[in-house]
C-alpha cells in the first residue's frame, strides 16, 4: 500500500507540471497571436493612407557672382553651415580699393566750392554797392552792367562747383558699390551643397561657384490621385516616415495644395513644410506621408 501511495503520488505530480507547461505554451502562442495581428492591422492602416513622397529642401541657391574677376579668398567649405549675409567668397579687390579711396578724396576735397561760393558773395556784394552808386548817378551804366554780369558768372560758377561735389559723392558711392560687388555672401541661411571655385581661379558672371540649401524647414512633396482632391487641405497636419536610413515620425503642416489636377497621370501635388531646426534630417529621402487625421468628409 505504501508503494502504491508512493507510485500514485508521482503521477499526480508530473500530471499537474504538464498542465502548467500546457497553460504556459498557450499563453505564449496567445501574446504571439495578438502581437502579430496588431503588426498587421498598424500596417494595413498606415498603408492604406500612406502616400509615396520625397524630402526636399525649401530653398536651393545656385551661387554666381555678378562681376568678372579672381576668386582671392574662400571661407566655406562644403558642408559648411551659413547664415543669411554670411561672407562665402572675397574677390581680389585691390583696384576696387585704391578707387574707392581716390573717390573719397575726392568727395571730401570742397575748396572748389568753397573758392567759387567766396566769389559769388564778393560779386554779389561789388553789385549792390554799385547799384546805389548808378542811382546816385556816381557810375555809368556800362560799369554796372559789366559788374550784374561778373555777378551771374560767379554764381553760376558756385552752382558747377556745387554739382562737381555732388558727383564727386555719387562716385565714391559707385565706387563702393563696385567693391562690395567683389564680395559675395550667402542669401540664404543653410548648408553648403557644393563649391565649385578654387582660390586663384577666375570667377565668370554666368557660371556657378557654389550650391547652397535651406534645410529648416523642409519640403515634403507629395503627388496624390484625382480621387482625394478636395480631402487634404492647407494649414492641416501630416504624419511623415522618413526612409529607413532615419526612421521615426515627423509631424508636418500642409503647406500648398495644387488648384489644377495634371489630365494625363490624373493627379495633383501637395507640399509640406517640414520643420527641421537640428538638422537631424536630411534633404533628398524618400518617405510616406500619412493624411489620416486631415482628410476633409
Amino acid at each position: 500500500m505504501r508503494i502504491l501511495a508512493t507510485c500514485w503520488h508521482s503521477v499526480e505530480e508530473e500530471s499537474k507540471a504538464m498542465k502548467e507547461r500546457i497553460f504556459l505554451n498557450s499563453q505564449a502562442a496567445l501574446i504571439a497571436v495578438l502581437l502579430l495581428g496588431t503588426g498587421s492591422a498598424a500596417a494595413q492602416i498606415r498603408d492604406s493612407v500612406a502616400y509615396d513622397c520625397l524630402i526636399e529642401p525649401s530653398k536651393s541657391v545656385e551661387l554666381g557672382s555678378a562681376i568678372r574677376g579672381i576668386a582671392d579668398e574662400i571661407k566655406v567649405e562644403r558642408g559648411d553651415e551659413v547664415n543669411k549675409g554670411d561672407v562665402l567668397l572675397q574677390l581680389d579687390s585691390r583696384v576696387q580699393r585704391a578707387t574707392v579711396d581716390l573717390a573719397k578724396v575726392r568727395s571730401e576735397n570742397t575748396a572748389a566750392l568753397t573758392s567759387r561760393e567766396e566769389s559769388m558773395k564778393l560779386a554779389r556784394r561789388l553789385l549792390k554797392r554799385l547799384e546805389g552808386l548808378y542811382e546816385n548817378n556816381n557810375i555809368s551804366q556800362q560799369q554796372l552792367e559789366e559788374s550784374q554780369s561778373q555777378a551771374a558768372i560767379s554764381e553760376s560758377e558756385w552752382h558747377e562747383a556745387q554739382e562737381n561735389q555732388i558727383l564727386a559723392e555719387l562716385e565714391l558711392q559707385e565706387a563702393r558699390q563696385i567693391l562690395a560687388m567683389r564680395t559675395i555672401t550667402s542669401p540664404i541661411t543653410g548648408v553648403v551643397v557644393e563649391r565649385l571655385i578654387s582660390p586663384g581661379e577666375l570667377v565668370n558672371e554666368d557660371e556657378p561657384i557654389m550650391r547652397l540649401a535651406s534645410l529648416d524647414p523642409l519640403y515634403v512633396e507629395v503627388i496624390l490621385p484625382a480621387s482625394e482632391f478636395g480631402k487634404v487641405l492647407v494649414d492641416s497636419s501630416a504624419t511623415i516616415f522618413p526612409a529607413q536610413l532615419t526612421g521615426g515620425e515627423y509631424e508636418g503642416r500642409v503647406d500648398i495644395v495644387d488648384s489644377v489636377i495634371d489630365a494625363a497621370s490624373g493627379t495633383f501635388g501637395v507640399r509640406i513644410e517640414l520643420p527641421n531646426p537640428e538638422h537631424r534630417l536630411p534633404a533628398g529621402l524618400g518617405c510616406d506621408v500619412n493624411f489620416s487625421g486631415t482628410l476633409a468628409r
